[in-house]
């Protein structure tokens, strides 16, 4: 019989408020992602770092760092079990995508329930849903070790929770908090980018046919792209996760609005099934590529750089395994959809269930308010969410 927690009165809305409000107040953008004139106090994880550390050593909970760049922390914390026969780990991430568009995205503001601001929902719902149960936890511990993992740099090059699994750390399942609308997670597209470059010959534009046209060449290349990959990532399918998908998320090119562009950077971005390679993907797409250049102009030059991103995907086979069982049980208990579902983004779960650590996504709000200039997350669902990571951790177990 399932014992689940009691509507403990620590995990309120009004204190999940007040602590994704104090989660948001507190800049965390990936250094990747810095924009000229924004304040340098605007980026990386350490301030976030330091509150949440802060926040859990006040509940009683052991807390370490883990240092993985400078001034970019991991936070470990850790609530021993009764029996402490088997662990659950719990991660989430400590930085966010960049705030363009954004009047104050610091300067978190509730209206109708709902929480807004820049990590609202990505993914400070899910690190104050998981500080929450913590929090009940270490009043009232589970059968299992829990370990909460707050990992920086998840937005880019998830450098974090690899530098966490490097040292060797592991458990016996794992939930990876991303804003899933309380739906159990079991698969997810990985990711692999990569840029080609296109390189011409500068030239007046009132005489173009002086100068070789990058943008010009790296257009047409796009044009080939699209009709050789497209209808082959369509024919291909996975039931939980839907088709693979090849995008040009960024085109960098041109000195001048009189000059004949030299130089053309596209940057790719290709989401992997579970079961693809990330470097067969890129090769596939270079080898599309390298056909085209044949027929490039004398002169130009097309360079294919490799991955600089090769993020796994993943899907957790074992329908019956224990951490899939512990959180759809809680969700029949809460009265919500306990079919397990994929998702089109990456976590860290991916990493996780790679080494062996089994792991579903879960966490509040939709991915579609996430990286949003209108971010948000209903405070009801991090103060649901925070009793339900609690009730996993009293029910899982490994058998």
């Amino acid at each position: 019989m399932m014992t689940l927690s009691a509507a403990p009165a620590l995990n309120t809305d009004d204190a999940t408020a007040r602590l994704l409000s104090r989660l948001v107040e507190i800049p965390s953008i990936n250094p990747a992602f810095r924009a000229e004139g924004d304040p340098p106090s605007w980026f990386g994880e350490k301030a976030k770092a330091e509150f949440v550390a802060g926040w859990l050593r006040e509940a009683g909970i052991a807390v370490a760092f883990q240092a993985v760049l400078p001034d970019r922390p991991n936070v470990i914390a850790r609530v021993p079990g009764r029996k402490g026969q088997h662990s659950l780990l719990l991660e989430c991430h400590l930085d966010t995508v960049q705030v363009a568009g954004m009047d104050a995205p610091f300067t978190p503001v509730v209206t109708d329930g709902l929480l807004h601001g820049r990590g609202a929902v990505d993914d400070g719902g899910c690190v104050a849903a998981m500080m929450l149960a913590m929090q009940a936890l270490a009043a009232n511990p589970a059968d299992c070790d829990v370990i909460l993992l707050a990992a920086m740099d998840e937005e880019y090059q998830y450098r974090g929770i690899s530098a966490y699994l490097a040292a060797g750390n592991r458990a016996d399942g794992g939930i990876a908090g991303e804003p899933t609308s309380l739906r159990v997670v079991t698969a997810c597209k990985g990711c692999v980018r990569w840029r080609i470059e296109v390189v011409g010959r500068a030239a007046h534009s009132s005489e173009p046919w002086r100068g070789l046209d990058a943008i010009a060449a790296a257009t047409d290349l796009l044009a080939h792209l699209r009709a050789e990959l497209a209808p082959r990532l369509a024919a291909r399918s996975h039931p939980l996760v839907g088709s693979p998908t090849l995008v040009c998320s960024m085109i960098e090119g041109g000195q001048g609005p009189n000059t004949i562009a030299e130089r053309c950077l596209l940057t790719f971005d290709r989401r992997t099934l579970p079961g693809e390679s990330g470097l067969d993907s890129w090769m596939q797409a270079r080898q599309a590529a390298e056909a085209f250049a044949e027929r490039l102009p004398d002169g130009i030059q097309m360079i294919v750089h490799p991955p600089f991103i090769d993020s796994l995907s993943m899907a957790i086979e074992n329908a019956d395994d224990p951490i899939i069982q512990a959180a759809r049980a809680v969700c029949r208990a809460e009265g919500l959809d306990d079919t397990p579902v994929g998702v089109a983004y990456g976590s860290d779960a991916t990493k996780m269930t790679d080494v062996g650590v089994p792991t579903i996504v879960f966490g509040p709000g939709s991915i579609a308010q996430a990286h949003a200039v209108d971010e948000f997350v209903a405070i009801a669902d991090v103060t649901r969410a925070a009793r339900m990571i609690e009730d996993i951790a009293r029910t899982f177990k490994r058998s």
